[in-house]
């Protein structure tokens, strides 16, 4: 059904009556108004595929379109119809983007975007006009915790902070006492810091030294010199995927580190594009993430063999976030009869549970974050001769909040280059 401005004026009024912005689908009066009543949900996907991240935007996409296909695009009776919108991985074009989506497009779901930056950048509008969105992979903190929306679910990425904890802790249960860091110096970085620092100095490590790139580095021989002269016996690497990651591997043994400096790495920095380029470069690496392509699970198998033949490689964990959230999606509209507004459509994703999802065991939190469990992986070659991540070790229900109390930690500022939680 075609959402007039008119009617998202309306749904505005009983934002301001009730507190909670909803899809107006009908007259401001009508509290039934419904998504889906015409036979259709058009659903906005918002990713970058041209810029630095496209090729992270196109296996989130193409997840996302893989879900539809071995599963078809009629749920409960219901026609989902998607609108693709390259957002380019630049703030300013998102939010172009995402109200073209709405204003234009008339769309009544939105997907997307990928980058924190310009998850930050659209999530204020798109509640605003009343619009409920599914985050397949966006980690920005605040989107679920003090800027958290209640249109707004992160259906397939944890937030950059909870993927991380569980590494902290396991460096220090595997002895070591002294770390330094490198992430990439933007909000995704600093919060994949965060992660680690926090859960390592709780635990009683100690961090020797911090260090911060620009997404884009052609050049990381200077970080990785400090990295092996900073006293440190184990380094924490983020990156946020693509050409970078492969770089830092290179450069990490060029340099004669591997082997000598102990290295655990984010979710990213081995995700399928960099192994695809440092191929057994990357061989034994350790990371943590709450996705592993090599993991023993039938739900994982099936979506890797999948994905392998229409696309012929291994998804990244971009893909895994596009099929999560489709798949969450479908399940919510179907527990709603295909017909859903806005509120209704959140709630009912987030009352959703997984016993073994692509990430395994999985559920929400009241604040629309995923609990589930976080693997730390080793990077090894499989049976095709192929690089993959293997899990060693498994954190079950990890929390964005981790061990920690929620309303103090909500007190706290947002994690950034200066506030790692040291």
């Amino acid at each position: 059904m075609a959402l007039s401005k008119a009617r998202r004026t309306g749904g505005l009024a009983v934002l301001a009556a009730v507190g909670l912005a909803l899809v107006a689908c009908a007259p401001p009066s009508d509290s039934d108004s419904k998504v889906g009543e015409s036979g259709t949900v058009k659903v906005g996907f918002l990713s970058p595929v041209t810029g630095t991240a496209a090729a992270a935007g196109t296996e989130m996409r193409e997840g996302w379109e893989l879900y539809w296909e071995q599963h078809g695009t009629t749920v409960a009776g219901t026609k989902v119809e998607t609108v693709f919108e390259d957002d380019a991985g630049n703030p300013d074009t998102a939010l172009t983007k995402a109200k073209r989506l709405i204003e234009d497009e008339q769309v009544q779901v939105i997907v997307g975007p990928l980058l924190a930056n310009t998850a930050l950048a659209v999530s204020d509008y798109v509640t605003r006009e009343g619009v409920p969105s599914l985050q397949p992979v966006t980690a920005a903190d605040d989107l679920t915790q003090r800027k958290q929306h209640p249109l707004m679910l992160r259906a397939g990425s944890y937030t950059g902070s909870q993927m991380n904890f569980p590494g902290g802790k396991w460096a220090y249960e595997e002895g070591y006492r002294k770390a330094v860091t490198l992430c990439p110096d933007y909000a995704f970085g600093w919060e994949s810091c965060a992660g680690f620092v926090r859960a390592f100095t709780q635990a009683g490590g100690q961090i020797v030294k911090q260090l911060w790139f620009p997404l884009g580095t052609q050049d990381f021989s200077p970080y990785v010199t400090e990295l092996g002269s900073a006293g440190a016996d184990i380094a924490f690497v983020a990156t946020a995927g693509g050409a970078d990651g492969a770089r830092f591997i290179k450069a990490f043994n060029t340099f004669g580190l591997k082997g000598k400096l102990p290295l655990l790495t984010n979710c990213c920095l081995v995700d399928q594009p960099t192994l695809r380029d440092a191929g057994p470069e990357a061989e034994g690496v350790y990371s943590v993430s709450y996705w592993a392509e090599g993991r023993d699970s039938p739900a994982v198998k099936k979506f890797v063999d999948g994905y392998k033949q229409k696309y012929g490689k291994i998804p990244s964990l971009n893909a895994a976030g596009g099929y999560i959230t489709a798949e969450v999606f479908a399940k919510a509209l179907e527990k709603l009869g295909g017909k859903a507004e806005a509120e209704a459509l959140i709630a009912a994703a987030r009352e959703l549970t997984f016993a073994d999802s692509l990430y395994g065991p999985l559920k929400y939190d009241e604040m629309n974050n995923p609990v589930g469990p976080v693997y730390i992986r080793r990077v090894e070659k499989n049976s095709d001769g192929e690089y993959w991540n293997v899990v060693v070790k498994t954190y079950d229900n990890v929390s964005q909040f981790w061990t920690f109390d929620k309303d103090e930690y909500l007190k706290q500022p947002p994690y950034d280059r200066n506030n790692t939680g040291l």
